[in-house]
């Protein structure tokens, strides 16, 4: 028996992921197409100034000790999460990074999922046909509404305006799957839980969220632009 009803409402296509020199990219069955990855456009198109700022300032091994330490932590804490989505077995933790994203992913469930009343996918692959496509964490019902929601974990818990590339994200799975699906989901919620154990809910919907769609689509058109520029030999203008 699960704690939140999983109804698979909709049959999400299984892509190949590949992680690929100019980043990942995903290829339908049968298609020869490469589909560039939401995680690889939001890259490509970021000002990575301030991240480039910290790493300087801290040292450039420091700075990777941490982004590492933070991503295997990130994705412990994933794997809590959607096991229990996916009514999978949890191992038992080997590592102190571990433990501490077991830790962090339980702080999340209860903090946020008695509040998710039906779940349509976990882990799913979404693709908008011929632009790009990802995998979003999870596909639910959030307080009544049918949401795109992404599990994120800090070492210290962000202010809003720092996470605007995380709203673009859900944004990107939002408009993939109204695509794809005839849906019109108008709810991104991001689920953020730091190292300290404090967590907050960060919602994106109606006007907003479809600001963020559009900011979403011309980022998209900017990464095909570029990377026709690339191809063609022409200088890509900044």
């Amino acid at each position: 028996m699960q704690l939140i009803p999983v109804h698979k409402r909709y049959v999400y296509e299984k892509l190949q992921r590949i992680d690929a020199p100019e980043g990942r990219v995903y290829v339908h069955p049968g298609e020869s197409t490469r589909l560039p990855s939401v995680t690889s456009i939001l890259s490509s198109t970021k000002d990575a100034k301030h991240l480039d700022s910290w790493a300087a300032r801290i040292g450039p091994e420091e700075a990777e000790r941490i982004k590492n330490d933070a991503a295997t932590v990130g994705t412990h804490m994933h794997n809590v999460v959607e096991r229990l989505l996916l009514n999978r077995d949890l191992p038992t933790p080997r590592t102190w990074l571990a433990v501490r994203g077991y830790w962090m992913g339980y702080k999340l469930i209860d903090t946020f999922f008695p509040h998710v009343q039906e779940v349509w996918g976990a882990e799913v692959m979404l693709y908008h046909p011929g632009l790009y496509a990802g995998t979003s964490d999870c596909v639910a019902v959030y307080k009544n509404n049918p949401s795109i929601i992404d599990f994120k974990q800090a070492n210290k818990m962000k202010q809003r305006n720092w996470i605007e590339d995380y709203f673009l994200q859900l944004a990107a799975y939002a408009v993939a799957h109204n695509v794809k699906h005839g849906t019109d989901i108008d709810h991104g919620v991001v689920m953020m839980v730091d190292q300290t154990g404090a967590t907050q809910e960060f919602v994106t919907c109606g006007r907003e969220f479809s600001q963020y769609k559009d900011a979403w689509m011309r980022r998209v058109e900017r990464f095909h632009k570029e990377k026709s520029s690339q191809a063609d030999g022409q200088p890509v203008s900044p």
